[in-house]
């Protein structure tokens, strides 16, 4: 019998009190909450159209009138709210959220929507956006364990974080720097005493200096305790900043941007359960945990019983508890289920982004079969569909050309048609070797690649956007893939699941493609050999360069799995005083000069591959490698991938190899329209620039992997 390595984890802590296991015992299977939840099969696969971007899709953001209060330099006004969109799972009914809602939105008031409040910047011009949080309630739409660090404090607390933005402390929106609707703040909120001194209670300002090159941002909720919940709750969005380095590769064939009219669309992946009407019966304690809207048909549902019910001290476990990571069963493209969108036969530029809590993605495109899924899969459980051909390429890959970092060095080709291949961890490390990982695009959380795509071989066809990633991630569990009929031992919901219907984590969504209209795509000039240098900041390292510069100090720093004072799972954040992790709570100790460069080795004790996610700075990939023991390596240094090689803020990490990427800390300033610099105190909390680092599997954030990241 399988046994997941959560479960298994959790018997050792039963059996020895163990805080800390060998490496070979850390990678067996995985796991997930019991009492787990299922969406009812009555979601049609390819029902709802894709939303798109302005009046009648996801709504856009648009200026205020005014000037922002002290900088004077262009404001905005959203404000975060609880609301209910209809579109998001029509077949089940109304899904209640809680988002951002734009005061002034282009086209002129919209119904709130799902990810409304999409900003579109321009590099070099600031903006400052002031959040009024109205979420007058006692009780969340999602279960709150007061448990876990920060959560023992009002369940309405919002923090807003630029997710990749440059940006000065007092605007990271950093975990303790969260606000209420009533005046109530967290202990590093120090926005309005420096952007909005005369605020009312539930206000907050931001400034973005948006001093950045081109890049698909996006924001949202970074609450102590909460993180997980409010931005599964909905509390995100995107922002779109444009430089004229972009603006002139639309003249070497790049899509012109979709605030044109051009054909560009981003795309954004996110994993839920559904409730149905049996949620009463199927799990009894839902309705006295949240409010009495979050019961109703097509409302969101998030796991609240940990595998086990008695902690290692016989204590028992909370309901609710937070869980190790959530895998949901549905797939949401731009806040729909299992949309279908319609394209011509010509080049598109599809702007992604990662925004489940957990889950990774392994991007793959098929044609389309006519089955009632659009995808047949082999005994093996791979697709035995035709691989779609890419008019540009000519072959079954796409051109990717940036990441969440903005532009890559130069573009890289990224096969589309490789379904997902781990090798078996190193029986005696527990390691996974990244260069023996077969995959198409693969897409962490937070990640967000940029690609083009040409459809024009398939008129009158339809092209299936495809996903098999492991979840967890890499070595997986099939309780967590969700397919009709694919692998019913491990995951009963799917002996039961209806041909064309979800429960699917597999199938995201539908591209029907139809005749060209309009003028012909011009000619495309941006193919692999393609420098996009010019467009970024200078790198610290050329890329290709494997070998950290001589002279720029390391940090040695580790990432670690060990169980709470009840017995759950809990990842944490090492460094040299405390290699074995310390948690969020404990004193900083990534305590940088400003303007300091550094390499950061981090080395990866967990079964797990996180997504690192750093505050404030831009990164460079280095190279990866196998360790046995800190500072013995068991194989040579492996380059970063070539859709890797360029600057980054959420990099990948391997069982059981170590990490080195390089960075600077530059700090950016407040400045008024007219470039005065508006002086910013240090945090009271930490006496400098604060910021933190995480792993972005927004499950293992909370509990506990992130820590201070100081400048001073």
């Amino acid at each position: 019998m399988k046994i997941s390595r959560r479960r298994f984890l959790h018997m050792s802590a039963l059996a020895g009190g163990a805080m800390f296991l060998p490496a070979p015992f850390r990678w067996m299977g995985a796991g997930r909450a019991e009492a787990f939840y299922q969406t009812p099969s009555l979601i049609p696969l390819f029902g709802t159209k894709l939303r798109g971007i302005g009046p009648g899709g996801i709504p856009v953001a648009i200026p205020n009138s005014w000037k922002a209060s002290v900088t004077g330099v262009t404001s905005y006004s959203l404000t975060i709210k609880q609301f209910q969109d209809r579109g998001v799972c029509p077949t089940l009914g109304p899904t209640t959220l809680w988002g951002f809602c734009p005061m002034n939105s282009l086209g002129g008031f919209t119904t709130p929507t799902h990810l409304g409040g999409l900003i579109v910047a321009q590099k070099g011009k600031p903006i400052q956006i002031t959040f009024q949080n109205i979420l007058f309630t006692n009780k969340h739409i999602l279960p709150v364990d007061r448990t876990i660090m920060g959560a023992d404090q009002p369940v309405n607390r919002t923090s807003v974080h630029l997710h990749g933005g440059y940006v000065p402390w007092i605007s990271d929106g950093g975990p303790h720097s969260w606000f209420d609707p009533y005046g109530n703040h967290g202990a590093s909120f120090l926005n309005n005493k420096v952007l909005n001194p005369t605020a009312n209670p539930g206000f907050a300002s931001y400034y973005y200096p948006m001093n950045q090159s081109a890049r698909f941002l996006w924001y949202h909720d970074h609450a102590i305790g909460i993180t997980r919940l409010n931005a599964y709750a909905g509390i995100a969005s995107g922002v779109l900043l444009r430089d004229s380095f972009e603006n002139n590769l639309i003249n070497m064939g790049l899509p012109d941007y979709v605030e044109r009219g051009g054909h560009e669309i981003p795309l954004i992946f996110q994993d839920k359960v559904f409730v149905g009407s049996n949620i009463a019966s199927a799990d009894p304690t839902w309705s006295s945990l949240v409010q009495k809207v979050a019961t109703q048909p097509g409302s969101l549902w998030y796991p609240h019983i940990y595998e086990a019910t008695v902690g290692p001290n016989g204590l028992p476990l909370p309901n609710p508890s937070a869980v190790p990571e959530f895998f949901g069963d549905t797939m949401l493209v731009n806040g729909t289920v299992f949309p279908q969108a319609t394209v011509e036969g010509r080049r598109y530029r599809l702007r992604m982004l990662n925004a489940s809590n957990s889950r990774f993605l392994n991007l793959q495109l098929y044609v389309d079969d006519g089955s009632a899924n659009g995808i047949t899969l082999d005994a093996n459980g791979r697709p035995k569909n035709a691989p779609f051909i890419d008019a540009g390429q000519q072959k079954p890959a796409v051109l990717q050309i940036g990441t969440e970092g903005g532009f890559l060095a130069r573009p890289a080709q990224v096969r589309t048609n490789v379904p997902m291949f781990v090798p078996l961890p190193d029986p005696v490390t527990g390691a996974i070797d990244p260069s023996k990982v077969q995959k198409s695009l693969l897409v962490a959380p937070a990640e967000r690649p940029d690609i083009i795509i040409d459809f024009s071989n398939y008129v009158g066809k339809n092209i299936i956007l495809y996903n098999d990633a492991p979840a967890p991630f890499p070595i997986g569990d099939d309780a967590n893939d969700y397919f009709p009929g694919l692998n019913v031992a491990a995951n009963p919901v799917n002996a039961t699941t209806k041909q064309g219907f979800g429960p699917n984590s597999r199938v995201l969504m539908r591209f029907k493609v139809v005749s060209r209209t309009g003028t012909a795509d011009t000619l495309m000039k941006i193919n692999t050999s393609t420098s996009f240098t010019a467009g970024l900041a200078p790198f610290l390292v050329p890329p290709g360069v494997t070998v950290p510069p001589p002279g720029v100090p390391k940090r040695f720093l580790t990432l670690n799995e060990a169980f709470d004072e009840f017995g759950r799972l809990i990842q944490l954040l090492g460094n040299a005083k405390a290699p074995n992790g310390a948690a969020y709570a404990d004193p900083a100790t990534e305590v940088v000069k400003k303007y300091a460069t550094e390499v950061w080795e981090i080395y990866n004790n967990t079964g797990d591959t996180h997504p690192m996610h750093f505050h404030l700075v831009n990164v460079q990939l280095i190279n990866r490698q196998l360790f046995s023991s800190y500072g013995t390596f068991t194989g040579p240094p492996l380059p970063p991938d070539p859709n890797e090689a360029g600057w980054k803020e959420t990099v990948l990490m391997y069982p059981g190899t170590v990490t080195r990427i390089i960075m600077k800390f530059d700090i950016p300033n407040v400045r008024t329209a007219n470039g005065t610099i508006i002086p910013t105190p240090p945090s009271p909390r930490t006496g400098g620039n604060e910021y933190v680092w995480h792993c972005h599997i927004l499950e293992h954030e909370e509990h506990d992997m992130m820590r201070p990241l100081v400048v001073i």
